[in-house]
């Protein structure tokens, strides 16, 4: 069984959880609750886990200068093998768009071999464990509107913004 390491970093959006399953990022959570907050909710689900900034140091700097608004390719290994295989799809797919630009779900669907997924595409994106590094927020709706975003749509559209790309939808 894989150590899970986990560590807590502040960042322009809020407290930034990050966690690695052996040596691949697992999970990335964004929250406005203190780390106090975020560190005891997370031991309470996995007490065997290890704090440490160490695992996330690249990913950490990687991030930081992402939210500061520079291009960053998150050249980054990820642990998604526990999501089912659409998902696993889906999110491997996504992690192919480029830097400043958009798909829509039907475009992923369509990649993947299916012309009438796009439901199902955003239903695969919502449990995207990792966004910013497998960029979910890059998938858009076919009409060109935002579509859907756990973590809101304001997040959405900030990062959509860094990459320099605008959108407005209210």
């Amino acid at each position: 069984m894989d150590i899970i390491h986990f560590a807590i970093f502040d960042s322009l959006l809020g407290n930034m959880l990050l966690v690695s399953r052996g040596k691949r990022l697992s999970e990335l959570d964004i929250s406005k609750e203190s780390d106090y907050k975020i560190r005891k909710a997370f031991l309470a689900h996995y007490p065997d886990a290890l704090e440490s900034i160490e695992p996330f140091s690249k990913v950490n700097i990687l991030l930081d200068r992402y939210l500061k608004g520079q291009r960053v390719d998150f050249d980054v290994d990820v642990d998604i093998s526990h999501m089912g295989i659409f998902t696993r799809k889906v999110l491997l797919e996504t992690r192919k768009i480029p830097y400043g630009e958009v798909r829509s779900y039907k475009w992923i669907g369509r990649r993947l071999g299916y012309k009438n997924a796009a439901q199902a595409v955003g239903q695969a994106l919502k449990r995207n464990p990792i966004p910013i590094i497998i960029p979910c927020h890059r998938v858009i709706r076919e009409d060109g509107t935002l579509g859907g975003f756990s973590m809101g749509l304001r997040i959405k559209e900030k990062l959509l913004a860094l990459e320099g790309i605008k959108y407005s939808e209210w």
